[in-house]
């Protein structure tokens, strides 16, 4: 992966003290997005659209999308792995 990505590998300053509030997959021309804590579950509902994709617990983000979302949830302070 991209030094782009590891920018966001345990970024903020998440309030979760267990690990990161997310998990971020790569699936080639998806990602999968796992809220892993309840900042991140109260940050999806606040900030993604009612609608989006759901595969599993995880929300399916095309590839065109998910360097704004993750840049989002950084500034927002809470931490992205992968």
């Amino acid at each position: 992966m991209s030094s782009h990505n590891d920018s966001f590998v345990a970024s903020g300053s998440s309030p979760t003290e267990n690990g990161p509030d997310f998990r971020c997959e790569n699936r080639g021309s998806l990602f999968l997005l796992f809220p892993l804590s309840q900042s991140a579950q109260s940050w999806v509902e606040e900030h993604l659209p009612t609608d989006a994709q759901w595969f599993g617990n995880a929300v399916v983000i095309e590839h065109r999308y998910v360097w704004a979302i993750l840049e989002g949830i950084q500034n927002d302070g809470l931490a992205v792995s992968r």
